[in-house]
């Protein structure tokens, strides 16, 4: 599989990465444990070196599904994970950067991944509040790296003026930001920027998680306890009917090129070169081969411009 530089950093990920949300067994939908291990033994077969993760994910659960799998080829691979989302009691998230709090998270993370050193520790999101410094935060990176339990610093979710900040303390390598056709906010501002700066972006939620994939129909319902329900504004009632409109008119421009959907909206990403390697989430085998199979056939330029014609540009959401 093809392989691009990580910004200006040593890593080389497989430009089909793959995203671990869902193994961590909770908030989407039937997850089997069993098939998210397969998943992952299939992904590594088929060429995918870029395994991206979080504490948040599952509660720990992801990191621990995650590291047990990997162990057989660790050194041929990349894993990325997350720091600055602490949980309580009753499951609910803050963000906590403070030095103490990403030194415990590190210690954790390596013990739940089962190796000694993270190739990528991102920072989830920044924090906004101003209760904690940037000093404090990334000089806290700083020494994980000298202490060699990560290798690189990356970012998530940060609009341009907070990784100029992050810029300021550290080397930023990597930029994690939602991407997809339905949400392009990033070309305003952050894509550009990170590709002035030679700063490896990573869409994350490339397919707008499932909605450019064609599953989904006017009678689709999805739990309360689906994440994306409770956090992705694509999928409101109202959003959510409008999106599967141009879902279908994207369906006749796809069979038009003979490619199934997400194969296509992968494609659009890729065809980005600043773009370093797409986060793309799976829960079976299956999944992960039709992922992969993104990067067997190109885009041409005109069916490119296109696709991009028939998305407007939208507003980015955080989650």
């Amino acid at each position: 599989m093809e392989k691009r530089q990580l910004g200006n950093s040593e890593l080389y990920p497989s430009v089909i990465g793959f995203g671990s949300w869902a193994a961590g067994l909770s908030g989407w939908g039937e997850v089997d444990h069993n098939q998210i291990e397969k998943a992952v033994q299939r992904a590594y077969e088929l060429g995918i070196t870029f395994y991206d993760t979080a504490p948040a994910y599952g509660l720990g659960r992801s990191e621990e599904v995650l590291g047990k799998a990997l162990q057989p080829f660790r050194e041929h691979i990349i894993i990325a994970t997350k720091a600055g989302l602490e949980w309580n009691e009753q499951g609910r998230f803050s963000i906590n950067v403070t030095k103490q709090n990403i030194v415990r998270e590190v210690e954790e993370s390596l013990r739940r991944l089962h190796t000694d050193y993270i190739d990528l520790y991102q920072l989830n999101f920044p924090d906004s509040s101003g209760k904690t410094t940037v000093e404090e935060t990334f000089d806290t990176l700083n020494e994980l790296v000298k202490q060699g339990k990560i290798r690189y610093i990356g970012v998530s979710n940060f609009n341009v003026q907070q990784l100029v900040a992050a810029q300021t303390v550290s080397h930023v390598v990597s930029l994690q930001s939602p991407y997809n056709l339905f949400q392009r906010d990033v070309e305003h501002a952050a894509l550009p920027y990170a590709k002035q700066q030679k700063i490896g972006f990573i869409p994350y939620s490339p397919l707008a998680q499932g909605l450019l994939t064609g599953k989904f129909n006017y009678l689709t319902r999805l739990p309360e306890t689906d994440v994306r329900a409770q956090l992705n504004p694509l999928f409101s009632e109202k959003q959510f009917v409008k999106n599967l409109v141009i879902v279908e008119t994207f369906t006749g421009i796809a069979r038009a090129i003979g490619k199934p959907l997400s194969q296509v909206a992968i494609n659009w990403l890729l065809y980005r070169n600043e773009i370093s390697t797409v986060i793309a989430g799976a829960k079976t085998a299956k999944q992960v081969e039709e992922n992969a199979a993104s990067v067997k056939w190109k885009l041409s330029r005109e069916d490119y411009e296109q696709v991009s014609r028939l998305f407007e540009t939208d507003s980015s959401y955080v989650i």
